[in-house]
């Protein structure tokens, strides 16, 4: 399953409607909930109402993650209300709330079946860029956490097609949520043409998860094991990859330019296979091998200790497995490649590495910045997921769906995704445009070297 920037997207043209979620009454309608907010969710509410004061910039801050999901069959109007409406009751993050109250936040939740959708005719496009720039737009500006709702769904409709559209705040969904809501989305709509039930496990609600790992993170001092991790990881040098990636800091007054992106098909599935297959006859894991090349590539560009941090889900127990939330925390790797480690070596300190993470990651950043003041903003950060296990995850891979992300103006960050598919590998990722630096094309050099090592390892070599 492709990971794309929006911009970057093939949308085939049609007829675009946009469905709005709206509450009669409007929050004061709605009931005060006394569950807890994550860390998570509370760190990019601040950071979102800061953004909007330095900039006056209203809308969402170019930080949200989607959806399309394509269709091969004429559109049902009817079906496509009941589908979002069935899909809006099943998860109770898309009815819920959360606003800052002064130094505290308040949540404010409204029950299954109060929530309407109304239908905006935007009209026909014939020209694709145009169509996703409208569809880019409009997502941009509905989906900030500090209003409700933070999602839009959105559908272009063509002779014998569709494809529908879902694009919400980072506080309400993850990488799983929606390689999960690609299947779910599917069965509703099917459903609801049907007119049958939809044949999907319960969930658990995003909210009781908050509420607990809130809790569990609150009582927690400076005692706790993941506080130990991170100062290590912090004591540590090369924080920053030195390898060019980051241009220099704008001297100009005006907002950095959008930040460019690359995918690719890393390996095929016979490749994957093998490369896993080797990498766990040492003792080691897919990612563990992933990690463990950048290393190898790192110092070859001048490094001594390859640092970054990597989201981990905290899907921990079964009822949260299908949930749509922000069910993540980030690890810190640090593996030292000082020695010009062989791969087996590096493999056998990423894998401690990973060991220890784990441990880092029991806290929320939010949580450990109030507790040892780490900078609450990720500026290189490398993830990984293995969609495999997903129902529909071939399809999707084949092109039936595909996630979606904002684009983003940030000019100090890089984020590079790794995803295991049925297909194979893939790598997306993610970097500042320009500067005076090396940037892109350092980056560039590092990712072709990086694919190159890759490949070679997989194959024996």
């Amino acid at each position: 399953m492709e990971f794309l920037q929006i911009l970057d997207s093939d949308i085939r043209p049609g007829g675009l409607i946009e469905w709005i979620p709206a509450a009669p009454g409007g929050l004061g309608a709605w009931h005060r909930d006394p569950r807890g907010t994550s860390h998570n969710h509370e760190q990019h509410l601040r950071s979102a109402h800061d953004y909007r004061r330095a900039t006056r910039r209203e809308g969402g801050r170019e930080a949200w993650l989607g959806l399309a999901v394509e269709f091969d069959q004429q559109i049902d109007f009817p079906a496509v209300q009941g589908a979002l409406l069935a899909w809006i009751n099943r998860h109770e993050v898309l009815r819920t709330h959360v606003r800052l109250d002064g130094p505290d936040v308040a949540r404010y939740t409204t029950d299954p079946g109060t929530v309407l959708l109304r239908r905006s005719r935007i009209g026909w496009y014939h020209d694709p860029r145009l169509l996703i720039e409208q569809i880019a737009g409009s997502f941009d500006r509905a989906t900030t956490p500090m209003h409700w709702p933070a999602y839009r769904f959105a559908t272009v409709a063509r002779a014998g097609s569709f494809t529908l559209f879902f694009a919400a705040d980072h506080s309400l969904v993850d990488g799983y949520s929606l390689v999960n809501a690609q299947y779910e989305l599917r069965e509703l709509y099917q459903a609801a043409r049907e007119r049958r039930p939809a044949a999907l496990p319960p969930t658990g609600s995003y909210v009781d998860f908050s509420s607990s790992e809130r809790t569990a993170a609150d009582a927690a001092d400076d005692r706790h094991p993941a506080v130990a991790v991170w100062r290590e990881f912090l004591g540590g040098a090369d924080r920053l990859p030195p390898f060019g990636i980051l241009p220099a800091p704008p001297t100009g007054a005006g907002p950095p330019p959008a930040q460019h992106s690359h995918t690719t098909l890393l390996l095929d599935d016979d490749a994957t296979r093998a490369l896993t297959d080797r990498a766990t006859a040492l003792g080691g894991s897919l990612i563990g091998a992933l990690l463990a090349v950048a290393a190898l590539v790192y110092h070859r560009h001048g490094g001594c200790r390859f640092t970054t941090l990597m989201p981990r889900h905290t899907r921990h127990h079964v009822e949260f497995h299908g949930a749509l939330g922000w069910f993540v925390a980030l690890a810190p790797i640090s593996v030292d490649v000082s020695d010009d480690p062989d791969f087996a070596l590096a493999l056998e300190r990423t894998m401690v590495s990973l060991d220890r993470a784990r441990e880092g990651a029991s806290l929320p950043m939010l949580r450990l910045a109030e507790l040892i003041g780490i900078p609450p903003e990720p500026k290189f950060v490398v993830s990984f997921m293995d969609t495999r296990g997903v129902p529909g995850a071939v399809e999707a891979d084949a092109g039936a769906a595909v996630a979606l992300r904002s684009h983003t103006y940030a000019d100090d960050e890089v984020y590079v995704w790794f995803n295991r598919t049925p297909g194979g590998l893939r790598l997306h990722s993610r970097f500042p445009a320009g500067g005076d630096g090396p940037g892109e094309a350092g980056l560039a050099a590092f990712l072709n070297e990086f694919a190159h090592l890759l490949a070679s390892i997989a194959a024996g070599g």
